[in-house]
């Protein structure tokens, strides 16, 4: 049994057999069943009072005049102020406080305080909407409540899904108020509020909301599976690259032990999608490198245009995309260059044709898909509907000045230079609660993870001048153009920036322990490292998963003076 466990963690070769589908299938599910505990709560309110107008009112009662300390809300698509009325009889109200929506699909807690039978809500400003209040008494248990009438009823309809504690489990954090939101509108067919990105993240997100209905698991979902899916394509790029199966299950380990892509997967927005559909185009790239050039024409063009499909999609989720472009593009002329120019080496026919295709696969393509995006689904316009050439460009010119002239601050802002060693991750939630538990997530990353790569990325830097290295020239260009670029980029910078780098960076470390591992003959060295990801991994999980442990345990982490979490 060892023996044949040695053999499958040795064997050399690129092809994906079926024991490498069948590990993948392991490592997918593992992951996938863990990922998906406590993504978010399957169900919330779904049906929302709407006030159009300032002064549009809503009106719940409950049995006797009682004494009223909270109420808690949950709000809808769009947030507002309103004015709060009590009242013991239902003709004389008195207004006590304004309720200030903070958030869109998520809870709050309000103060009352006073005694009364009617609470009216009243639109301070036009647009806002809200799903569900409940009421509750002095010794904080949910109190029995009426709508007036039609209009108040969708404040009352769902009150089994009043949570017993607001948590990310059934509200909003982070980014999602705009991604989240944004695919919402999307599946109810209402102008989206998030355009500065383009749309087909986007739209993704939205399948498993007109499917499940607008529930934190739903809005979460298409990013959750994407990291899924990341793990499996790291494998088979792995195995691609490094020539052998343990390489393999050692690149696609790294992925699925590292904090950070845990982190960034489950949170509802679309960075995922973006890193998911860049690693697949870059995947097919190295698949048609790798072809013989006697391998069918027809399977070679099927390579390129499923790459230059993906990159589509990935600049049709975010402009940063356009990295993968110029990645590929690098990837296609040097191996063009290999394989046509030189002694004994000439231009075929086939090579004319593949040219040519690559102008329909590489630009046609991802135009299509990005052009297309936005004409099937126009209210994704900023100010307008995108029904004509004319409105894209708008929309177009309108994302860039977005981005180039944002002069908003952020307490987690970070300068680009830092992000390998996560000196300033992103803090996206925290909650304290009664009994001195608090929920935590932080992007922060797995440092024997980052770390560890960056030390690996000297010495892939080293094998790429003094070896020429193929592979270390490919991890320093995936490096080097979905990184660098940001040195020329002046507007806020999160380390959430550098997900699409981090694959890269983990093949870096995985190029190194291949190097220790021939250099010495043994495989220990890669075991103490994968052992020492996976310590930190479990220790570092509660700290990127919100489960709920006593602060002092997450305190006990903050081991740079920038770690807030």
């Amino acid at each position: 049994m060892m023996k044949k466990m040695k053999e499958l963690w040795n064997e050399t070769g690129t092809r994906i057999k079926k024991a490498d589908i069948i590990i993948m299938i392991i490592m997918v599910l593992v992951y996938g069943i863990y990922s998906f505990i406590n993504l978010g709560d399957m169900k919330a309110p779904q049906t929302f009072a709407s006030f159009s107008e300032v002064s549009q009112s809503v009106t719940i009662e409950v049995p006797n005049s009682t004494y009223i300390t909270r109420m808690r809300v949950y709000t809808g698509n769009e947030i507002g102020n309103f004015w709060i009325y009590l009242s013991e009889d239902g003709e004389t109200y008195n207004y006590l406080n304004t309720l200030e929506a903070n958030s869109v699909f998520s809870w709050q807690d309000v103060d009352i305080n006073s005694n009364a039978k009617y609470v009216q809500l009243i639109a301070a400003e036009p647009n806002g909407s809200i799903g569900e209040v409940q009421l509750y008494d002095e010794n904080s248990l949910p109190l029995e409540e009426t709508a007036t009438d039609d209009t108040s009823a969708p404040l009352v309809d769902e009150l089994d899904l009043v949570p017993i504690r607001i948590s990310y489990m059934n509200s909003t954090y982070f980014d999602e108020v705009y991604f989240a939101r944004t695919a919402y509108e999307y599946v109810h067919g209402l102008p989206a509020y998030e355009w500065v990105h383009p749309p087909l993240g986007k739209l993704i997100q939205a399948i498993p909301i007109a499917l499940m209905g607008m529930t934190p698991f739903a809005w979460r979902m298409a990013g959750n599976i994407c990291g899924i899916l990341m793990i499996a394509v790291m494998y088979i790029l792995g195995k691609k690259l490094f020539k052998k199966r343990k390489w393999a299950i050692t690149a696609a380990l790294l992925m699925m032990l590292d904090t950070f892509h845990f982190a960034q997967s489950r949170m509802g927005t679309v960075d995922t999608e973006l890193v998911l559909f860049s690693l697949l185009a870059v995947l097919f790239m190295v698949n048609y490198m790798q072809q013989k050039k006697n391998t069918k024409l027809w399977k070679r063009l099927l390579n390129l245009f499923f790459s230059g499909l993906f990159a589509g999609c990935a600049i049709a989720t975010k402009w940063t995309g356009l990295a993968t472009g110029l990645i590929l593009c690098i990837m296609f002329f040097y191996h063009l260059i290999k394989t046509n120019f030189g002694e004994g080496k000439k231009w075929t026919k086939d090579t004319t044709i593949i040219i040519i295709c690559c102008f329909l696969f590489f630009i046609g393509v991802p135009v299509a898909i990005y052009v297309g995006s936005y004409f099937l689904f126009p209210n994704f316009g900023v100010n307008t509907q995108i029904t004509n050439v004319q409105a894209l460009i708008t929309q177009t010119e309108g994302i860039y000045n977005y981005h180039s002239t944002l002069t908003a601050t952020h307490p987690y802002t970070s300068e680009w230079y830092t992000w390998p060693i996560m000196w300033k991750p992103v803090w996206y939630y925290v909650a304290e609660y009664s009994d001195g538990l608090r929920e935590t997530i932080s992007g922060i990353g797995n440092p024997a993870i980052w770390w560890g790569a960056c030390v690996a990325m000297l010495y892939v830097i080293y094998a790429a001048i003094r070896k020429r290295d193929k592979v270390a020239l490919f991890i320093i260009l995936g490096v080097a153009v979905t990184w660098l670029p940001y040195l020329f980029i002046g507007r806020v910078m999160f380390l959430y920036h550098f997900f699409p780098t981090l694959p890269y960076m983990m093949f870096a470390l995985v190029y190194a322990l291949k190097a220790l591992s021939e250099r010495f003959k043994t495989d220990k060295i890669t075991m103490v490292v994968l052992f020492i990801v996976f310590v930190l991994f479990a220790l570092f999980l509660p700290i990127a998963s919100g489960r709920a442990v006593d602060p002092s345990y997450v305190n006990y982490f903050r081991w740079l003076p920038q770690w807030y979490f």
